[in-house]
């Protein structure tokens, strides 16, 4: 870049300029061209050292300006449509080359490949790109598109993904290590079926951990002669639940009275389980699902019962469930879903699994959180 600039500096450059351009005309797939020679062609290099051919085309550009103030300019690109010459070059129709991406770049005959000042890196003015918005003209003589700057295009908005204080854009589990290349969407590489380290870990949207039943040593909690040691699992039966339980026909189930909750002890205490006391923090527990096994929904959802099933957990939807199959419908939702908080990404990459439960309080905090829509996070490796 200094060089050209020195070049151009001199009452006589030595040398004229020379116009070509990229065409993306598929993914990965380029055409070159340039109207700077009659016939022929010419060779420049890129910013990989490859060297590409630019064909000779009767092109006219127009309209390339750049100003610091007002719209951004709209260049038209015309290219001489003779015999299909256009066309036949790049073996696609014209209309495939909306959207398509068109790179112009200006450097000098002596940078040409074969000329005496080749050089890699290749020597030239800083290059623009544009893409192709539309068809202006067509005939059978040219064909002309108009070329729009990457972020003046109707309905685009870039960047595509936006950096978001409160929430992560990404699908949960859209990129799983498990899914095949093709299949993978977005950033979130959480395993979809809770796999972590060697072990298994299911949060729910609330960012409590669903922890194994079955497989996890829970403790009674008995308000007034306890005391809870930190990092043991305890159950804790509330006698005058402030809501319902609903039957298998979606009926209030008139024998409900208590229900038992189940907490994770964070610091020593001899106070009962609750949301708000900073001792506590509440889980929820599955079990296998057991067709023979009644399954209980409640008029407040977070107390919902929750199963594992083909490696994934699920947790009731509306109304008790007994002897229906888990899967996504009326009956049923996954129960390890992401919260879309910071807190959600760290319930998971934070986790230290133990062995049965899948988790304990989180400690690892030297593993960075995955990249997605958090302030200061880095790529999560």
């Amino acid at each position: 870049m200094s060089e050209i600039i020195e070049v151009v500096q001199k009452q006589d450059p030595g040398s004229e300029l020379v116009v070509l351009f990229d065409l993306e005309y598929a993914d990965g797939s380029f055409a070159y061209f340039t109207s700077s020679y009659d016939s022929g062609s010419v060779q420049f290099r890129d910013a990989s050292n490859n060297i590409n051919t630019y064909e000779s085309l009767p092109i006219q550009a127009d309209g390339f300006d750049i100003s610091s103030e007002g719209a951004y300019s709209r260049p038209t690109l015309t290219v001489g449509n003779v015999s299909s010459v256009f066309a036949d070059a790049i073996g696609i129709n014209f209309e495939d080359l909306i959207g398509r991406r068109v790179t112009r770049r200006i450097t000098m005959k002596k940078y040409l490949v074969g000329e005496s000042g080749d050089t890699f890196p290749a020597v030239e003015y800083p290059k623009t790109t544009y893409i192709i918005d539309r068809i202006m003209d067509r005939s059978i003589v040219s064909v002309s598109f108009e070329l729009a700057a990457p972020f003046d295009l109707i309905s685009v908005q870039l960047p595509r993904r936006q950096v978001l204080g409160g929430g992560c854009p990404w699908k949960y589990t859209g990129a799983s290590p498990n899914l095949n290349e093709e299949d993978k969407l977005g950033g979130c590489i959480w395993h979809n079926q809770g796999a972590y380290k060697d072990e298994y870990v299911y949060v729910s949207k609330k960012d409590e951990y669903i922890i194994d039943q079955a497989n996890t040593t829970i403790n009674t909690f008995t308000s007034g002669s306890t005391s809870a040691t930190a990092n043991n699992y305890y159950s804790f039966v509330d006698s005058s639940p402030n809501f319902k339980r609903y039957d298998t026909n979606g009926n209030f189930d008139s024998g409900f009275s208590s229900i038992t909750g189940y907490w994770q002890c964070v610091s020593d205490t001899s106070d009962d389980p609750s949301d708000t006391n900073v001792s506590w923090r509440r889980v929820r527990v599955w079990n296998d699902y057991s067709a023979a096994t009644t399954y209980y929904a409640y008029s407040d959802p977070e107390f919902n019962e929750y199963v594992k099933y083909s490696n994934k957990i699920y947790k009731v939807k509306t109304i008790s469930v007994s002897g229906t199959t888990p899967a996504i419908g009326n009956y049923w939702t996954y129960g390890d879903v992401c919260g879309k908080r910071v807190t959600s990404c760290s319930r998971r990459f934070h986790a230290i699994p133990d062995g049965n439960t899948g988790a304990t309080i989180p400690t690892d905090k030297a593993v960075s959180l995955p990249f997605g829509g958090f302030p200061a996070s880095r790529a999560f490796k």
